[in-house]
């Protein structure tokens, strides 16, 4: 089992392999440029791609690392606080990923993700759609249509691989997720839907089943 890095930062790549180590895992020495880490991870196929928030503005890099490394999951590992909410959850949006943690929770992160367990970020403890979500009010009136954008959603397909699976446009995932988020009263701007779905994947996928 084994991690690879992408990180520009020599201190905060010498904290990711001590957090490796603390969970016995074996890590690659990490990489600050792209394609270099984008090759090594097409030899390596390691367990865990562990990519800091330094890259999050290129979504082409998570689609290129998925497609070297399928079987990889990609952790995002915020290493400062100095993106608001509201800018992360827009960045990240569209991005093709599995988990997300700050640099002070990674050693948890990996530890229950060895498990076979989704780690739940302190990222996702936001009270404005915890409310919302106990009993998922309106659920109910979710078309068939706007359900199997959903579960794309939760199985955290970017928005062109959803219209590519369902054989709709772009557009059309939009408008579904835009009305989605109207009836199930999920509101704070970009980003709020997918942070509710990634919050309550497990929950969703049991109704979707």
């Amino acid at each position: 089992m084994s991690l690879a890095a992408l990180c520009p930062r020599k201190s905060i790549a010498l904290l990711i392999m001590a957090a490796s180590d603390e969970v016995g895992i074996q890590w690659r020495n990490p990489q600050s440029e792209a394609h270099r880490f984008i090759d090594g991870l097409a030899t390596a196929q390691p367990r865990f791609a562990l990519i800091t928030q330094d890259y999050l503005r290129d979504p082409t890099l998570f689609t290129h690392i998925r497609a070297a490394s399928p079987q990889t999951q990609i952790v995002i590992c915020l290493t400062s606080d100095e993106l608001t909410p509201q800018a992360l959850w827009a960045l990240i949006d569209e991005l093709e990923f599995d988990v997300i943690c700050t640099l002070p929770e990674l050693t948890a992160c990996l530890q229950t993700l060895i498990s076979g367990r989704f780690y739940k970020s302190s990222l996702l403890q936001v009270t404005a759609i915890d409310k919302a979500a106990v009993t998922f009010p309106g659920f109910a009136a979710l078309t068939q249509a706007e359900r199997r954008v959903l579960r794309g959603i939760c199985e955290q397909k970017t928005g062109p691989q959803i219209a590519k699976a369902l054989f709709i446009s772009e557009k059309t995932v939009n408008n579904h997720r835009y009305s989605m988020a109207q009836k199930l009263q999920v509101t704070g701007g970009p980003g709020s839907l997918t942070r509710y779905v990634i919050n309550h994947r497990d929950q969703l996928l049991s109704l979707l089943a």
